[in-house]
């Protein structure tokens, strides 16, 4: 049974009503376009696929694993378990052929590990890792795609998950073999939290609503409050989109058609001209888009609509 939409006043109250969401799509391409370090703070840090298969062919990667409160909004913070102290962890970025090197060291109070699902390995190497303790894990990457890495512990492995204990990995095909046309890219990753916030803002996730696969929110980033970000009409936008919430993920452009979809995010994987692409939970895609016109442009998941009115939507600007 798929969750509905968070209905109590005092939610929407503290994001913003269904009607400002759609009032947004007029009023935000009068507001000012945010250069790329301008733009809202959950834009996540991108190198792009010729700086990274130019790079060297052995990448490591660092990767702490705490537990600890992340914000979602200026006045909702949530409890999560966490790669590195963010929702979601951080973009891990290579190339066809590489060698990958993760390092992991667990400064939470409880097991944690990391499953990637772009390595080909035992899945006895993804850990646990006890509290205190690190772990090395290393295998080349061979396939393209947007690949969930996520905590792995076990028959926990879910919940930590639902803590918010996941993130991108993106594997690029080395240009001989594909190389992607100009464009200006970003990677967004879905999510979810799980419990209702007290009356200070903060959500104390609960189990039973995991255990159900109902969110209480959906988000884009790990936040409820994008700032418009700012394109060109008739620029080409490339996502990185990954789900990591339950459910498919209806992927969706207010304005606009998905010029190319990528399953997996791999190139061989293509459909033309979709008005909406679906990525289930745990999978990833490359999605593309052009802003006709000046205007307003929103993403949004077409089957959580409900959600727009407490901040699961990612408004573009464009000029």
């Amino acid at each position: 049974m798929k969750p509905a939409a968070a209905s109590s006043s005092n939610l929407r109250n503290r994001i913003f009503p269904v009607a400002l969401v759609f009032a947004s799509m007029v009023a935000v391409s009068a507001l000012p376009v945010a250069a790329n370090a301008d733009a809202a703070s959950s834009q996540l840090a991108l190198k792009g696929q010729r700086a990274v298969c130019a790079g060297n062919s052995h990448k490591t990667f660092n990767i702490d694993m705490r537990e600890t409160n992340v914000r979602l909004s200026d006045d909702l913070e949530t409890v999560a378990w966490t790669f590195n102290g963010t929702v979601p962890g951080p973009v891990l970025e290579a190339c066809v052929g590489d060698t990958v090197t993760i390092m992991l060291t667990n400064h939470g109070s409880m097991a944690h590990g990391l499953d990637t699902h772009a390595f080909r390995i035992s899945a006895k190497k993804f850990g646990p890792v006890a509290p205190g303790e690190s772990l090395k894990i290393e295998s080349k990457v061979t396939t393209p795609g947007v690949f969930m890495y996520h905590c792995a512990n076990g028959e926990m492995t879910d919940q930590h998950i639902k803590m918010s204990m996941s993130g991108a990995m993106i594997v690029y095909p080395r240009p001989q073999d594909f190389e992607f046309t100009p464009a200006k890219e970003f990677v967004v990753v879905q999510g979810s939290a799980y419990g209702e916030p007290n009356d200070k803002g903060k959500i104390e996730p609960e189990s039973h609503k995991m255990e159900a696969n109902t969110p209480t929110f959906y988000f884009y980033n790990g936040r409820l409050d994008h700032k418009p970000i700012g394109i060109e009409a008739g620029q080409r936008v490339r996502l990185y989109f990954l789900n990591t919430s339950p459910y498919v993920s209806s992927v969706h452009v207010i304005g606009t058609i998905l010029d190319v979809a990528h399953a997996s995010g791999n190139p061989k994987n293509a459909v033309y001209g979709v008005q909406t692409f679906g990525v289930e939970d745990g999978n990833g895609a490359i999605v593309e888009f052009t802003a006709p016109e000046p205007g307003a442009y929103l993403l949004v998941d077409h089957d959580h609509l409900g959600f727009m009115a407490t901040g699961f939507v990612m408004p573009f600007a464009a000029k």
